[in-house]
């Protein structure tokens, strides 16, 4: 990889905005981004620098059509932009929640979405393991999408002799709220003990203050959870988050949640006007009203476990509700 200070600032801005558009860029593309950015550039400039990023493997092309990040590339702009990437509202999240248009009304639309990466072969089983996943009552939802071997969406393309599966994320409550202008804020994920199916205390807490990876992700990648136990015997530890939003807009929270399709959002662990006192996680949280959700990522997290699959992504990616179907009938 090369150092930040290798890249002049043109190049620095060109690979940030294919990083944050995740999409194909032309020439003219660029320079219309740049500009707003107050950075006047000729395409032929741009051009230049495309071709001196492509050597480097970072860039790849697609005609006339524009570029993309190749997997390098994007290694490379996580680490040159790791400043932009901090906290729950990072400019990462904050650009696919803009492009999200589910409509519970409607029952389609684009919704957030993980991803877990998955050899072919082992996809059976692992379409086994998710159908019981799906009855624990631990998930925030059943469906699931399937990429194939050089399929893509966003920042991803699909490797060769693999699957990526796809699950509903639980930042979707809060682009939901966001939509019609209700201001939320997941201010915490935490490990969540389940016994005999029922939640029974936090164990762990992680705040969202100051980091770029996801906490449910961590939790689940350092196999800290036991979600496979849960799904099978009721007990064990399982992914959960706490979101928050001004207590005036309860009855307009409560109104849609309790609108969504069971089938496609299992809605809220808990939700209150008022967050109590244990849950506080700074002063500013007395006037807030709360929901607990479990986490979206519940869902892989036993194929983890399992050692079947590794390379989780949280709120990796958008993908149409429509081609994302119940578990059991992919079986």
């Amino acid at each position: 990889m090369f150092e930040i200070e290798e890249y002049p600032e043109t190049v620095v801005e060109i690979i940030r905005i294919l990083y944050f558009s995740g999409k194909l860029q032309t020439s003219g593309d660029l320079q219309y981004a740049l500009q707003k950015k107050g950075i006047a550039v000729e395409t032929r400039t741009i051009r230049y620098h495309l071709t001196a990023l492509e050597k480097k493997s970072l860039v790849k092309r697609f005609g006339n059509r524009g570029v993309l990040l190749t997997e390098k590339g994007i290694e490379e702009a996580k680490m040159l932009l790791v400043f932009d990437r901090v906290g729950g509202l990072a400019m990462e999240t904050e650009r696919l929640s803009m492009e999200c248009d589910y409509s519970p009304l409607r029952g389609s639309g684009t919704v957030m979405v993980n991803t877990l990466l998955i050899d072919e072969e082992k996809m059976p089983r692992a379409l086994d393991i998710l159908a019981k996943t799906a009855k624990s009552g631990v998930i925030v939802s059943c469906r699931l999408g399937i990429l194939r071997s050089s399929e893509r969406m966003w920042n991803f393309e699909v490797p060769p002799g693999k699957n990526a599966l796809i699950g509903v994320s639980s930042r979707n409550y809060d682009v939901l709220l966001e939509q019609v202008r209700i201001p939320t804020e997941t201010s915490a994920t935490f490990l969540y003990h389940v016994e005999d199916y029922k939640p029974s205390g936090i164990t762990d807490i992680i705040s969202h203050a100051g980091t770029t990876l996801s906490p449910g992700e961590l939790l689940i990648r350092g196999k800290y959870t036991s979600v496979s136990r849960v799904a099978e015997r009721g007990s064990g530890l399982v992914t959960a988050a706490i979101k928050t939003f001004p207590s005036v807009y309860f009855d307009e929270v409560q109104k849609i949640l309790s609108d969504l399709d069971p089938s496609f959002f299992s809605g809220p662990v808990e939700l209150k006007a008022q967050i109590p006192q244990f849950y506080r996680m700074s002063y500013k949280d007395r006037n807030k009203g709360y929901m607990l959700v479990y986490g979206g990522a519940n869902f892989f997290a036993p194929l983890v476990e399992q050692g079947l699959a590794e390379i989780l992504s949280i709120s990796h990616s958008i993908y149409e509700s429509e081609r994302m179907l119940p578990v059991s009938e992919l079986v």
